[in-house]
């Protein structure tokens, strides 16, 4: 494992369980077709990138929510939404970044990402 993959695994459990780290290392949908991309994600994305000072784990994973919902990508959506919950952030902090954006991105897109968060919260509180 290299400096930057090891980084990236260091990184990531702040913003997933240790069980989820896991299974994003051993079961890659996506190895057959493109094997490199989950290397890339570990080390560039979160070795290089979410490593960096000067933003919490809280604050860049609201960014990460809200460039996501602001591209209409809902099944990152809800992924990124359950890592910012991890990395502390709370509902209501969620809710309220979502609403922040309806004047910018218009009320469809953050009604379907409002929606997302509903179905995530819910999925918690079980």
């Amino acid at each position: 494992m290299s400096e930057r993959f090891t980084k990236g695994l260091e990184t990531i459990k702040e913003y997933v369980t240790e069980e989820e780290a896991t299974r994003m290392i051993e079961s890659d949908a996506l190895a057959d077709t493109a094997p490199d991309l989950r290397k890339m994600i570990i080390e560039f994305a979160y070795g290089d990138v979410y490593s960096r000072p000067g933003l919490d784990a809280k604050s860049r994973a609201l960014v990460v929510i809200t460039t996501v919902v602001t591209q209409g990508e809902a099944p990152q959506t809800k992924t990124h939404i359950q890592r910012g919950l991890h990395a502390g952030l709370t509902q209501t902090e969620i809710v309220e970044a979502l609403l922040q954006l309806v004047p910018y991105v218009g009320f469809p897109r953050v009604q379907n990402a409002l929606t997302i968060a509903q179905q995530v919260f819910a999925e918690k509180n079980e």
